[in-house]
């Protein structure tokens, strides 16, 4: 596994670009430049630090081939990104390219552009099919899929050995785990829960997932539901049991999880593909770790949660072909390749990329559970608030003598309206 997973991303980089090689000659196939004069503004999310440096280049180069059009991007830190633009939207001023990880609000209020009006066909016909699906409102594709990932469940492969357990595949399974951590290593946290306000929205549903549970049922607002519920009542006794690290509801993932288990102090924990690049390159760590599928409460099915962000184009008079013919020189294989390695590593949004990297012994694990992937709602309109609401409440449900069913009906109520 150590040498698997030395230097991920200058080995994303030769993947992604063998394997799109092909579509090089088609990718640049975009409409004629646009009108004379033409200036576009992409607000882009910081991944990593490498994110400004990569767009200044990508943007040079390709104003060195469109003389006609200006191109400026941004790079906003993720705390602030979601503020940033709406904010612009609120005083009439959007950009004109986005790239965020929620759309739906935009689309339902008729200000982006199709899919197929910001790439051209042949990025359009290569995307995964599963990504352009949740890329849609209503029916109808609004964004494009910038990058993914999905989790696995990550342990500390001295600790579980110390305890004398194998990796769990069940919430029971977990439980033994955890007992037995807690017995054979005093001082060991067996299992990270990081439902703080960074990320508690992917922590809750790769949990409730597993127990069938879900956010939206494709008609109805369901974070209220009895699985739902049970998932929560399960996760407490994990707490009540000292499984976990104190006060899940206030503990993040990447200054408290990563850093615990970069530290050789925490045996188990829900992560991403970028997650080994973290431990490697962040924190300079050494631990022996391992993945399996996630575990599912028992008698259930294993899933993973996969998550994507967006590329979203705002209509604006004169602005689509400009848009069209950049997002589409993104997406030529070799500067793909560059912007998910400036991105720190994850899953490339492209069959032909997908294919390539498929035969990788590292990220082999991370697209054989692809299939098994749920999504966040992102296509319902009021994903972005309800998203707010479980990053802000959920870990309220962890406070001493909370109503973990009144705290899910007030967050079902933000998508109710």
């Amino acid at each position: 596994m150590e040498e698997v997973r030395t230097d991920m991303t200058k080995r994303l980089t030769g993947l992604v670009t063998v394997g799109a090689a092909g579509l090089l000659a088609v990718a640049g196939a975009v409409p004629a430049a646009a009108q004379d004069g033409t200036s576009i503004e992409m607000i882009a999310a910081q991944y990593t630090v490498d994110m400004q440096p990569y767009f200044d280049d990508l943007a040079a180069r390709f104003m060195e081939e469109n003389p006609d059009i200006d191109v400026t991007v941004q790079v906003v830190d993720w705390n602030n990104i979601d503020q940033v633009v709406t904010t612009r939207i609120a005083t009439g001023e959007p950009p004109d390219i986005a790239n965020l990880n929620y759309f739906a609000a935009f689309a339902a209020d008729d200000l982006l552009y199709a899919a197929d009006q910001i790439v051209d066909e042949a990025t359009v016909n290569d995307l995964i099919q599963g990504f352009r699906d949740n890329s849609k409102y209503e029916g109808v594709e609004y964004a494009v899929p910038d990058l993914a990932s999905d989790r696995l469940f990550f342990y500390n492969k001295a600790i579980l050995e110390a305890a004398g357990v194998e990796p769990p595949s069940t919430w029971s399974d977990v439980k033994a785990a955890c007992a037995a951590i807690q017995e054979s290593q005093p001082g060991i946290v067996p299992l990270a829960l990081p439902l703080g306000p960074e990320e508690a929205q992917a922590e809750f549903l790769i949990w409730t997932g597993g127990n069938g549970g879900q956010y939206f049922d494709g008609e109805n607002w369901v974070v209220n539901s009895a699985e739902n519920l049970e998932t929560l009542e399960f996760l407490q006794e994990l707490v009540d049991a000292g499984c976990t690290q104190p006060n899940p509801g206030s503990f993040d993932r990447t200054a408290g999880a990563f850093t615990l288990f970069a530290e050789g102090v925490v045996g188990m924990l829900n992560g991403a593909i970028f997650l080994p690049g973290e431990l490697e390159n962040t924190y300079q760590s050494d631990v022996d770790w391992g993945v399996v599928p996630f575990p599912a409460a028992d008698g259930k099915e294993s899933i993973t949660l996969g998550v994507q962000d967006y590329f979203f184009g705002f209509k604006k008079e004169g602005n689509q072909e400009a848009i069209q013919k950049f997002l589409s020189f993104l997406f030529i294989p070799e500067n793909y390749a560059a912007f998910l390695e400036a991105a720190g590593g994850f899953l490339p949004a492209t069959v032909s990329a997908g294919e390539s990297m498929s035969e990788d012994e590292f990220l082999a694990p991370f697209i054989e559970v692809l299939p098994s992937a749920i999504f966040y709602p992102s296509d319902q309109a009021a994903w972005g608030s309800v998203q707010g609401a479980i990053q802000d409440g959920i870990g309220a449900a962890f406070v001493p003598g909370a109503d973990k069913q009144q705290i899910l009906d007030e967050i079902n109520a933000v998508g109710e309206g």
